[in-house]
């Protein structure tokens, strides 16, 4: 790429595109009569369709991210910017000044660093991407180089860390768009896991990777979510223990579980109608902390994946949605005893059944109040009418 997209025209084809009745086709026609280039004009067509796809999702980064250049790999595999400014602030919190973002991408956690206070050098191998994120980034050291080839003896002297975010993705593009698939061997992500902990023998380092990856003996791990939907991964070899982190985009803050030496003992209770169901933001489902936030409120875990809890009295407690029972049943039944009902959502997190399965069953539509939540399986399985509590 020899010239960065034009800011002016962008903007131009961005006018011109929010315009009743206006098409592709017909801005790029009356942009290319104002005497504009066409790789200029499809370049400035794609940052508009690419920050329109970006959407509320950098809303959080505010004024700083409207003019940011894009690409739609950089885009799909960026930290939300309130993840990233968790990233942030946890690295701040361990007292270095300098991060060395290895795999900098567009640049999302790199400007989180920044607003942070930190010093940031930030690679990036391919060229192009390099040039929008020094564009992005204007207040980073840019190097256009792959991780795997730097010599890190230079960074020992001064106090720094890494932060690392591999590529977890193979091959190419499906004929459709749809992202490569996940590689799911660590030491086949771009850079290796092995190559990772090489380093952490010199350095703190800060790993971003799936909410499926086991990270290596000691280090801890954060499972993020945001707004209740879980995100990934985070791991650091200058902490350990087990964390839930749960990211509020409405507020932009982060409620953080960790594991206690000394758990309180959940109760133990059989669901019963009157009670009240709570589905467990998936943070504090995948740390594994089910059973410790159901001893601190007094409720018991049911099921088979910690996902639910139960208890005889409504228990508030921001992290999970509550759901009062009226009735429960073996699946058999589900039918009739929802004959009544204008619809029902089902909740198959915890069973082995297919959801199509038990829509089918039930004979009625999806329903936002009404819910029917399986339980267990085989002689275990349960299911429960729960309705939504405001």
């Amino acid at each position: 790429m020899s010239h960065l997209p034009n800011e002016e025209l962008i903007s131009a084809a961005a006018g011109e595109l929010g315009q009743a009745g206006a098409s592709e086709l017909g801005v790029i026609a009356s942009l290319r009569a104002q005497g504009h280039e066409p790789e200029a004009v499809r370049a400035a067509i794609e940052q508009c369709e690419l920050r329109s796809k970006a959407g509320i999702a950098w809303k959080p980064g505010g004024q700083t991210r409207q003019h940011w250049l894009l690409t739609r790999d950089g885009l799909e595999q960026a930290s939300h910017p309130l993840v990233a400014q968790f990233h942030a602030n946890l690295i701040v919190q361990s007292g270095v000044n300098h991060v060395i973002d290895l795999t900098a991408g567009l640049g999302s956690d790199s400007a989180a660093f920044i607003e942070a206070g930190l010093r940031v050098t930030a690679l990036e191998r391919h060229p192009d991407t390099a040039a929008f994120l020094a564009h992005n980034v204007p207040e980073a050291t840019v190097l256009t180089r792959d991780c795997t080839e730097v010599d890190f003896a230079h960074y020992l002297a001064a106090q720094y860390t890494i932060f690392i975010d591999p590529a977890r993705r193979v091959g190419s593009r499906t004929a459709d768009g749809a992202r490569a698939l996940p590689e799911r061997d660590p030491e086949r992500w771009s850079p290796s896991l092995s190559f990772v902990t090489a380093l952490a023998d010199r350095f703190q380092i800060y790993m971003k990777a799936a909410p499926a990856f086991a990270p290596p003996r000691g280090w801890a791990s954060f499972m993020i979510s945001v707004d209740g939907t879980l995100i990934e991964m985070f791991t650091t070899n200058a902490m350990t223990g087990v964390h839930a982190v749960m990211i509020d985009s409405r507020t932009e803050q982060a409620n953080v579980i960790s594991t206690s030496p000394n758990p309180t003992k959940s109760v133990a209770n059989d669901i019963c109608i009157g009670g009240f169901l709570y589905e467990l933001d998936p943070a504090i489902t995948r740390a594994g902390l089910s059973q410790q936030v159901a001893g601190e409120l007094g409720v018991s875990p049911v099921g088979e994946k910690g996902i639910w809890l139960f208890g005889t009295s409504s228990v508030p407690f921001a992290h999970a949605r509550q759901y009062e029972v009226h009735d429960h049943f073996p699946i058999k039944d589900v039918k009739s005893r929802v004959a009544h009902l204008p619809g029902i959502a089902i909740k198959t997190k915890d069973s082995r059944r297919g959801l199509k399965e038990l829509r089918k069953a039930s004979g009625k539509g999806d329903h936002n109040d009404w819910a029917i939540v399986v339980l267990g399986s085989g002689a275990s399985e349960l299911a429960v009418l729960v309705q939504r509590e405001p």
